[in-house]
């Protein structure tokens, strides 16, 4: 392990409590050449699949050996133990929430291990049990000294895209700090299932109409040579190769992004018709 770790934290703490503060102490306190990087702390109560998409956009860019807490909805039980996902080598503490599945994007075969704990007993399992975890990892301890293979992990199909021949029916993942709506339907999806067909896209009540998977933005400033005026509805595949509705120059705090300009919340669904 790196003589200086990284460990970062994905968690719905907030701001306004000690938690966050109190997690890092316990980290310094065990850990004392760590490096602590916040992801982020405003994750939506609960909302596992926010902390996923979260989290793919940031690992990528952290080295190997990086240690990844996540505190949402990380509440344990004896039908809910600790995890270890070893990804790309790097680590992820979780709770059997879901996450795996929806971060690795439901890949069938994955490392995971069911971390040896004495009990589950605890109102704040990410600084009792996780911390622990992450002075393990940075001692050198294999993952396999601390728990068992575990291969049950809790699977998510709610937040798949459902394909049919003419459609395809997916959810708003994540709403982004410009409003910008995130949806679960990657570009490798909508190219594989177009076929070369046209496309009419519906968020909630707002639609995208008569148009190609060629035609979808790939950087948010590629809308401007269309000379459309400001405020108007547009597709982009995001970062991280999701499609997304976006506002041509809106703000948030002024006239607002496309979700709050179209009522569209996380959970909603999108629909892509084939013509």
């Amino acid at each position: 392990m790196n003589a200086f770790p990284i460990i970062t934290l994905t968690t719905d703490f907030g701001e306004k409590d000690y938690s966050v503060a109190a997690l890092k102490g316990q980290l310094y306190r065990l850990v004392p050449q760590a490096r602590i990087v916040d992801i982020s702390h405003q994750v939506e109560r609960y909302h596992i699949a926010e902390a996923a998409y979260l989290l793919q956009g940031a690992y990528r860019y952290f080295p190997q050996g990086t240690i990844h807490i996540i505190g949402v909805n990380n509440e344990l039980s004896p039908d809910k133990p600790l995890l270890l996902l070893v990804h790309e080598d790097q680590y992820f503490i979780v709770a059997d929430n879901g996450f795996v599945s929806l971060f690795t994007r439901s890949r069938a075969e994955v490392e995971v291990y069911e971390i040896f704990l004495a009990n589950r007993l605890s109102i704040f399992p990410t600084l009792d049990f996780s911390a622990e975890i992450a002075q393990k990892l940075c001692q050198g301890t294999p993952p396999s000294a601390l728990g068992k293979p575990y291969a049950s992990h809790l699977y998510i199909s709610d937040t798949i895209p459902k394909v049919r021949s003419h459609r395809i029916e997916g959810s708003v993942i994540y709403i982004d700090h410009f409003g910008n709506v995130v949806s679960n339907i990657t570009k490798e999806l909508l190219l594989s299932e177009a076929k070369g067909r046209a496309l009419h896209v519906y968020f909630r009540y707002k639609s995208v109409e008569n148009f190609r998977v060629e035609d979808i933005c790939t950087q948010y400033n590629q809308i401007e040579n269309s000379q459309i005026p400001e405020g108007t509805p547009f597709l982009v595949f995001n970062h991280l190769d999701y499609l997304e509705m976006s506002i041509y120059k809106a703000n948030p705090d002024t006239v607002g992004g496309s979700a709050s300009l179209m009522g569209i919340h996380k959970g909603d669904t999108i629909s892509i018709d084939f013509v």
